[in-house]
């Protein structure tokens, strides 16, 4: 419609144009025409390339996403980011080899799902943010403060809590999003993070007896 309507500015133009030159050569003018003839055609040339360039524009595709998906992506990365910080603390502080081993699996399973993440968004052209949010920021800095069983009983509380509200989004996301992939990848994230839920809420209850679950089931594969 837009190209359509540019072409019958052209040809309104080069009627113009036209007109002018003809007059011109019955007078004699013959620099006026040459002048006015080299107008019609630069303004053909303008408005085509206007027109060519915005119909480009409205056949791209719209590889955007709505305000709430891209909310979900941005803090999904976030915390994403978190989960491996602290799995990495839990790594070299945890007293409790348990406690050891579940950090090393939420470093595993967040850095994949953080590839899934990424592709998602790339394909997107949205930029995911570099850095932790307040809040996380300030969990971490806690952990930081904590060692031995101390340490593994505040951070047995922090994987519940996290992967709850973290399952909450990930199950609107699954029901809700505008995008099909990002309803792809919340849906297929979601296992694991019940899994992972589950584990926490295994070593919290043992944390808080002062004993440590005997073993973990593997992670089921997810995105």
């Amino acid at each position: 419609m837009y190209a359509r309507t540019r072409l019958l500015q052209v040809a309104k133009l080069l009627q113009t144009a036209l007109m002018s030159a003809l007059a011109a050569t019955a007078s004699g003018a013959v620099a006026a025409t040459a002048a006015v003839a080299a107008t019609a055609v630069a303004a053909t040339a303008a408005v085509a390339g206007t027109a060519a360039a915005a119909d480009t524009a409205a056949a791209a595709p719209d590889t955007g996403l709505s305000r709430a998906d891209r909310a979900f992506v941005a803090k999904a990365a976030e915390g994403g980011k978190m989960e491996i910080a602290a799995g990495k603390l839990a790594e070299t502080r945890a007293q409790d080899p348990t406690v050891r081993t579940f950090g090393q699996q939420m470093v595993l399973d967040h850095t994949r799902i953080d590839h899934a993440l990424r592709a998602l968004a790339d394909a997107r052209q949205m930029t995911l943010p570099d850095a932790l949010a307040a809040h996380d920021q300030a969990m971490l800095g806690r952990l930081e403060t904590l060692t031995g069983a101390e340490f593994d009983r505040h951070y047995a509380q922090l994987m519940v809590k996290d992967h709850v509200q973290d399952i909450k989004e990930f199950d609107k996301a699954a029901s809700g999003a505008q995008d099909a992939d990002v309803k792809a990848f919340a849906t297929n994230t979601l296992p694991t993070l019940r899994h992972h839920l589950l584990l926490a809420k295994q070593l919290a209850a043992q944390q808080s007896k002062g004993t440590s679950p005997r073993s973990t089931s593997p992670t089921p594969t997810s995105p």
